[in-house]
């Protein structure tokens, strides 16, 4: 069977997240892109991304919105000044 190279192109960040992703699946981005192309090609069907590609901005990254929300709480002094047996004693103590 001859086979062809299709190409594209994504958010740098998007591929990271993706190919984590994918490898924990086992399998690589040539076998994600095999899959749904073969998909299309057997039921002539385009998968609807219309919703995704306005969640795909940036701008409003999950792991982007985690860091803001940690940055707008600031540090607890107190905590981070326990020691290992003081946060053991302080975790005890609320399930005693």
């Amino acid at each position: 069977m001859a086979t062809a190279v299709v190409s594209g192109r994504v958010d740098a960040q998007v591929k990271a997240r993706a190919e984590a992703f994918i490898r924990a699946a086992g399998l690589s981005a040539g076998d994600v892109i095999r899959v749904v192309w073969e998909r299309i090609a057997r039921t002539g069907e385009i998968p609807d991304a219309s919703d995704d590609v306005e969640r795909l901005d940036v701008s409003h990254d999950p792991l982007e919105r985690l860091g803001e929300l940690r940055a707008s709480f600031g540090s607890c002094e107190d905590l981070v000044s326990l020691d290992d047996d003081q946060m053991r004693d302080m975790i005890a103590s609320r399930y005693a």
